[in-house]
């Protein structure tokens, strides 16, 4: 766990540093990558909003069918492995 808030403090101070930039350029401004040219349009970035939600409702919906479906098909009998 310490690891893991240490590896997450470190890329978050980096990302609150650096925040517009993306890649900062060393020669010319005019290179600089910022978040805002960096980004894909507007529509394309609200057409895959959608299209991730829809497939995770449709992960969701086949792991509960499947926990469902397959819930208590197993029965050992007294005395036996469980492997």
């Amino acid at each position: 766990m310490a690891s893991y808030l240490y590896i997450l403090g470190m890329l978050t101070s980096v990302v609150y540093g650096l925040y517009p930039l993306v890649l900062p350029a060393s020669s010319d401004p005019v290179y600089l990558l910022t978040v805002d040219n960096a980004k894909a349009g507007d529509y394309g970035l609200r057409v895959g909003l959608v299209w991730w939600i829809i497939g995770m409702v449709l992960a969701t919906s086949y792991s509960v069918y499947v926990y469902r479906h397959f819930a208590s098909k197993v029965r050992l009998e007294r005395g036996e492995e469980g492997y």
